[in-house]
């Protein structure tokens, strides 16, 4: 068989328009995945002090700052242990909420270079199988050519 060069670069384009596609791809998975993980972060932060959605929206910590003031519990000149456990108990439990949505985020966004990293090194690893493909077509047309001396 005569060396053809086209067929080799046929192998390439078609190698690299599958990366392009599937690098695309996951490029799009990874934006909607941070967006849809984004969200819930953005949630437990606007939700303390009340940058919620609807009039008269009042954010968790005024919520239980006023129930506490409802009951004498918290005020001028009232320092109540129970009224501080609890707004420490609210910041222990955010705090340990939004750590994990952004630990959740942190692992998806992970997940999704590292398939990147294996696309790239695929691509990579054909590309070098073509090259080597083309190489050893090239020596088996030399050697027919020899032997035909």
């Amino acid at each position: 068989m005569a060396y053809d060069l086209s067929l080799f670069e046929q192998q390439r384009r078609n190698l690299q328009q599958s990366y392009a596609q599937n690098a695309a791809l996951n490029a799009y998975r990874k934006y909607l995945a941070e967006t849809a993980g984004q969200r819930p972060i953005t949630q437990l932060e606007e939700a303390a002090f009340g940058f919620g959605v609807g009039e008269g929206y009042l954010g968790q910590v005024p919520k239980i700052t006023s129930s506490y003031a409802r009951r004498g519990l918290q005020g001028q000149g009232v320092k109540s242990g129970i009224y501080n456990r609890a707004l420490s108990q609210y910041a222990s439990d955010r705090a340990r909420n939004l750590g994990y949505a952004k630990q959740d985020l942190a692992n998806q966004m992970r997940g999704f270079e590292l398939g990147e990293t294996q696309a790239l090194q695929s691509y990579q690893q054909g590309l070098a199988d073509i090259e080597s493909n083309k190489a050893r077509q090239i020596a088996a047309d030399a050697q027919a050519l020899l032997a035909l001396r």
